[in-house]
């Protein structure tokens, strides 16, 4: 049966061979093949479409999850450092041991210093709290609070947790939700160098909703997208859960309809993180929607194309097949008529030519041997100036990659805003300063540099205002420094200077005409006209530094003693803080 149904097939294709003209033959096996192919390089490309939109919307949602740590983790080091700091102050250790009313107005004049704290407040060790902005707790015992006790040995930062004792004394209605914190806490020392107490500061976790807020407005071109902050037990801190009253609900990572990328957050510096995670995720129905309109525009294209390239074949099979059905006309006149004793050379393809030659060839076999001498001649002319070709595009383009190779560590290495090296490319070279003070006793110096009030300028003209102000700031400092210093951009409005073979005296005498010049500069942005002021901090390559990182720390501590004594002045980090002013 089997064999009788080849048969019946066999004889049925050649019947339709025979009675089809060449022209229609053509025409259907090249639309046939056009379609065939463009067909399965559709699939392919919808396929790989897909995947590739899949991953970018992982890849988009690891970016975002990857910014919210990376701000979270810059925001609680910057408090960190600001306790840090206030509590290292040389000139603030008789205050602790004063009276409480002294202590009290010293910590208000802080808290307006540092205005990210709903409460800061001083507690002796035994607990009782001595003084605190506005008088809160005073008098209370928080010996049994966890950052108090973490604070009697070294400093510490406290998860988010409720404010058990200050919640009562900071809502101004009941129905206002309950206040969250995260604390900060120091170890503070008298003037003999006796532990006094610890210096704690309470900032409401609010900012991590502003922030969280402030990532997806920067988002808005991505549909539903959802960016939580979990704890280190995967409970949710910050998100729409939260917004929807499951506070301290479970996060599942593992939903089968969304999908999700998490990123843990590490801490900076010697703030070494609360292992808070990032979630960003979004439903799969838009990651698969985006997808799906990319391969639908993919498959319209291919059935476009494959129409196109039928009708062409129709079209193209009669220029293919007239030599032939012209050389068959020919041939079938040679044995009817005596005249046609040869047949004109025909062409159109190779088969055709190959044909009409090799009759042609039983009258004039060295015509044909010569001119396909000649043809292969001319095909290895064309075959050399191809190579010769290549050849030169291929140097071309390695001297092309070499320069965007260049341009590219360019980029690498700048702030585009300031216009000043990023922080990853200072350190190179701060580190071969040190190195060459540790083997040479060559000096160098360390400048902090922060923009006073910064957050002002942000706040009242818009952070477009506010990168004027950056820009502004880096071109003053570029124009100061010599070509042997090393400015870079430290991050926010923070900046540092590496001056080589320069003391604490040339150091002090470049700090004060940057102040200065940076304090009579004004800034336009938008008819606006905004003066800034800096504060700066000092310090120089000494024997006791264990590496470059305790130079920038003391320049750092001095920056906020700098800060802590009014502002616009520069201060120098040493046996005594000698700090000026405008």
């Amino acid at each position: 049966m089997a064999d009788k149904s080849l048969k019946n097939w066999r004889y049925f294709h050649r019947v339709v061979r025979d009675t089809m003209s060449l022209r229609r033959q053509i025409a259907c096996l090249a639309a046939g093949l056009c379609i065939l192919a463009v067909a399965a390089a559709a699939f392919g490309a919808s396929l790989i479409a897909r995947n590739e939109a899949l991953e970018e919307a992982r890849r988009d949602l690891t970016l975002i999850a990857g910014t919210m740590a990376q701000r979270l983790d810059q925001t609680m080091f910057d408090r960190f450092r600001e306790v840090r700091n206030v509590a290292d102050l040389d000139f603030l250790r008789p205050v602790w041991t004063r009276d409480p009313a002294v202590i009290r107005k010293t910590l208000e004049r802080l808290q307006s210093s540092l205005d990210h704290y709903a409460w800061i407040g001083f507690a002796s060790v035994d607990g009782t709290v001595v003084a605190a902005t506005k008088g809160m707790l005073e008098g209370a015992s928080v010996a049994q609070r966890p950052w108090f006790i973490n604070g009697l040995e070294r400093p510490t930062a406290e998860d988010v947790h409720l404010a058990k004792m200050l919640d009562h004394l900071l809502r101004t209605s009941p129905d206002e939700d309950p206040f969250r914190f995260v604390d900060v806490a120091m170890p503070v020392y008298d003037e003999t160098g006796k532990l006094a107490g610890v210096l704690g500061a309470h900032m409401s976790w609010s900012w991590a909703e502003e922030t969280r807020r402030e990532v997806l407005h920067n988002n808005l071109s991505m549909e539903d997208l959802e960016v939580l902050v979990l704890s280190q037990e995967d409970t949710v801190l910050v998100g729409q859960q939260v917004e929807d009253g499951k506070d301290g609900e479970v996060f599942d990572t593992d939903l089968a309809d969304q999908m999700t990328a998490v990123v843990e957050t590490s801490g900076l510096a010697d703030y070494e993180g609360l292992g808070w995670k990032v979630a960003a995720r979004q439903p799969l129905s838009v990651v698969y929607e985006r997808a799906n309109d990319l391969v639908m525009n993919i498959v319209l294209i291919g059935l476009a194309v494959a129409l196109l390239g039928a009708g062409f074949a129709w079209i193209a099979s009669r220029t293919i097949s007239r030599p032939l059905l012209d050389l068959v006309t020919v041939m079938d006149r040679i044995g009817r008529d005596e005249d046609a004793v040869t047949v004109p050379r025909q062409h159109g393809s190779r088969e055709v030519s190959q044909l009409s030659a090799s009759i042609r060839s039983l009258l004039r076999r060295l015509g044909s041997v010569e001119e396909a001498e000649k043809t292969a001649q001319s095909k290895l002319e064309v075959l050399r100036d191809e190579y010769s070709r290549q050849i030169r595009s291929s140097e071309e383009r390695n001297r092309q990659l070499g320069a965007d190779i260049r341009n590219l560590r360019t980029l690498a290495d700048m702030d585009p805003l300031s216009g000043l090296l990023n922080r990853r490319a200072f350190k190179p070279f701060a580190e071969d300063s040190f190195a060459m003070f540790v083997r040479h006793g060559r000096p160098f110096s360390i400048l902090m540099i922060d923009a006073d009030n910064f957050k002002t300028v942000n706040d009242r003209y818009g952070h477009r205002a506010g990168d004027e102000v950056i820009r502004a700031i880096g071109e003053i400092i570029s124009e100061e420094i010599r070509t042997t210093d090393k400015a870079a951009r430290f991050g926010g409005e923070e900046f540092i200077l590496l001056l080589k073979e320069n003391d604490a005296n040339g150091a002090w005498t470049l700090a004060e005409r940057i102040r200065l010049k940076i304090a009579s500069n004004v800034v336009t942005s938008e008819a606006h006209r905004i003066s800034v002021t800096v504060s700066i901090g000092l310090a120089q390559a000494g024997a006791s530094d264990r590496d470059v990182e305790d130079i920038i720390a003391r320049a750092d501590k001095a920056l906020y003693a700098a800060k802590s004594s009014g502002r616009n002045r520069v201060c120098i980090d040493g046996p005594m803080l000698r700090s000026q002013s405008a």
